[in-house]
């Protein structure tokens, strides 16, 4: 590593090498375009597919969550409450893949509060006809908030820094449900789930960060 003077400071130079080189799009921009191809692909894909019958399903549930893998020395710690509510577009004639568009909020005391959303493709098998069972996994976008202002060095001083961090998710989603209770022309499948996270950039001494929840809910659909 190389030291270039300057009338203000001594820079630190790496020959060969520019960090903004080639990066034609600033962070803000990325996520900006992450989001919205995310929901671009999910009403390109359920609208062109020809519905023979109403395969729209509606989800909604809550738990408690943490910052948590199932690994050694990574301990379930400092749970908090979650909620989360979403919409599937049901595939095939035993509905038995969907694609669903999930939005969450996530309580955290310690690390501050979050909200999401995300893409999980789903694939759920019926056992004896009414054990629904799910494995599934997609890409979503999580804003994090911090529990108090933060700050920012500048090279001279603490000055305010953003309230939100974006974080890049991973979820892998494992569930199991009872199909179905029926009141009237509406289905209702109650279910449990377990997903983990691998979120992305959140601390990079810790990169993934993982955050797992358990999650109880209902999926309603109309006939």
């Amino acid at each position: 590593m190389k030291t270039i003077k300057t009338e203000n400071r001594n820079k630190e130079f790496a020959p060969g090498f520019n960090s903004g080189r080639g990066k034609f799009l600033t962070q803000r921009q990325e996520k900006s375009l992450l989001l919205a191809a995310m929901l671009i692909l999910f009403f390109q894909i359920t609208t062109n597919v020809k519905a023979e019958k109403n395969d729209w399903q509606y989800t909604i549930s809550s738990g408690v969550h943490s910052f948590y893998a199932p690994v050694e020395n990574l301990k379930w710690d400092n749970p908090a409450f979650a909620v989360s509510a979403g919409v599937n577009r049901l595939f095939g004639a035993k509905q038995i893949f969907s694609l669903g568009l999930q939005a969450e909020f996530s309580a955290n005391k310690i690390q501050g509060n979050a909200t999401s959303l995300q893409l999980l493709g789903q694939i759920t098998p019926v056992l004896f006809k009414k054990l629904e069972l799910g494995f599934g996994t997609g890409a979503g976008y999580r804003f994090s908030g911090y529990p108090s202002d933060p700050l920012k060095w500048n090279r001279t001083s603490w000055e305010n820094g953003k309230k939100f961090k974006g974080i890049v998710q991973i979820p892998v989603q494992l569930s199991a449900g009872f199909r179905s209770v029926k009141v009237s022309n509406l289905e209702i499948i109650p279910f449990v789930a377990y997903q983990m996270k691998a979120m992305f950039g959140y601390n990079p001494d810790f990169d993934p960060l993982p955050d797992s929840q358990i999650m109880f809910g209902f999926k309603f659909q109309f006939n």
